[in-house]
């Protein structure tokens, strides 16, 4: 599968505490390896219906939208890039 990373993705991704940027990376790492229940994968609702999401770590997520068989990241972070 081809991932493709988002400007705002990268973005966000910047602004992470080092740790965090760690979890994210290895995070990446197992989804490339197609162990997405490992990372709690599931399929977001609502005005992100066309979008899923899976853990990086306990606070944060990382938003993916999948077409065809190219993964793009569109954002990381706690909780609140749902909003």
């Amino acid at each position: 599968m081809e991932l493709i990373y988002t400007a705002r993705f990268l973005r966000s991704f910047k602004k992470l505490p080092p740790l965090v940027s760690d979890d994210c990376l290895n995070a990446i790492a197992l989804f490339e390896k197609g162990r997405r229940k490992e990372l709690k994968f599931h399929k977001l609702h609502e005005k992100f219906k066309d979008m899923h999401s899976f853990s990086a770590n306990f606070s944060y997520r990382i938003v993916i939208k999948i077409e065809k068989k190219i993964a793009y990241f569109m954002d990381v972070g706690s909780h609140t890039i749902y909003e």
